[in-house]
């Protein structure tokens, strides 16, 4: 076991060694790495930051559920408590009839017009914030609180939410769609890379077989040479992404201030940079076991 981990040792030290004694060319390969993940990174930033956003928002979508004209207090103080207990239901609050017609009044300039009236024609309503932006939620939440005993109407404008929550979506399905195609650039790139490695060490290759040498031995340094390349990249994309995203915030927090927001990018958090070097290596390796395992099918011994 020591001898083994001694030897993976050895091919990981040599494959960095390598690397850096070759700066250009290993920078050019790097460099074409990282901006292979650093665009789908930056989208993601870029979604996700907007996500955080809109979890902020205080314009959140409200349902309004009017009361019969019949309701009586009883059955107020039942939907009340149907709406303090319910899982899906951030806030509510609740506008009597009398309050709903003194509002009116105020904000249209009609004074006096109760007087006028035999009786008040506005409902007991409740103004209710829900938890989600997800329009099918928002949806089943309203039919659901409809049935609620002695509710007319339960009514709300769903349709910015629905486009703002379409927006982001399609955001967060563009970011998996690019990661995925670039993630396949990733790994042949680096497959060609090492393809060119084999090619130029074959009969080296061929005199390590030819005295016995297994193929995991031979394929060892060509995966850790991978590997330092994956790792490289992703710390390269994520340096490219945080410069990005520095650059561009100033004009964005100065766009958002128009309309009193405080937006900016974020940028990857530790538990999404590890995944970023995880997955980036993971590429690399795939691609250099892909070229690897091509080659030494054909490579035998003369």
């Amino acid at each position: 076991m020591k001898h083994f981990l001694y030897l993976n040792w050895q091919s990981a030290k040599q494959a960095l060694a390598k690397i850096l004694r070759q700066p250009f060319g290993s920078l050019l390969t790097l460099l074409m790495l990282a901006l292979a993940l650093a665009l789908p990174l930056s989208l993601y930033l870029a979604v996700s930051s907007v996500q955080d956003w809109v979890g902020r928002l205080t314009a959140t979508p409200q349902i309004t559920l009017f009361m019969e004209q019949a309701a009586e207090q009883a059955d107020i103080a039942a939907v009340d408590s149907t709406l303090s207990h319910h899982p899906k239901v951030k806030g509510f609050t609740f506008v009597g009839k009398t309050q709903a017609l003194q509002d009116l009044e105020k904000r249209n300039g009609l004074a006096g017009l109760s007087d006028g009236l035999e009786g008040n024609p506005l409902p007991d309503a409740f103004v209710v914030t829900p938890k989600t932006l997800e329009p099918r939620e928002l949806d089943m939440l309203q039919k659901e609180l409809s049935g609620l005993p002695m509710v007319e109407l339960a009514q709300f404008d769903a349709s910015w939410a629905k486009r703002l929550y379409g927006m982001v979506e399609m955001g967060a399905k563009l970011t998996w769609f690019l990661a995925a195609a670039l993630g396949l650039a990733l790994v042949l790139v680096t497959h060609n890379a090492i393809r060119m490695q084999i090619l130029a060490r074959q009969d080296e290759i061929e005199v390590s077989k030819l005295i016995g040498a297994t193929d995991s031995f031979i394929r060892r340094p060509f995966m850790y040479h991978a590997l330092w390349q994956g790792v490289l990249a992703a710390l390269l994309a994520w340096g490219l992404s945080s410069w990005l995203a520095a650059m561009a915030n100033p004009a964005i927090r100065e766009f958002a201030l128009l309309y009193g927001e405080r937006v900016e990018l974020r940028s990857l958090n530790l538990p999404e940079l590890a995944a970023l070097i995880g997955v980036s290596a993971a590429l690399a390796m795939l691609g250099a076991r892909l070229a690897a395992d091509h080659h030494l099918r054909k490579v035998e011994p003369k």
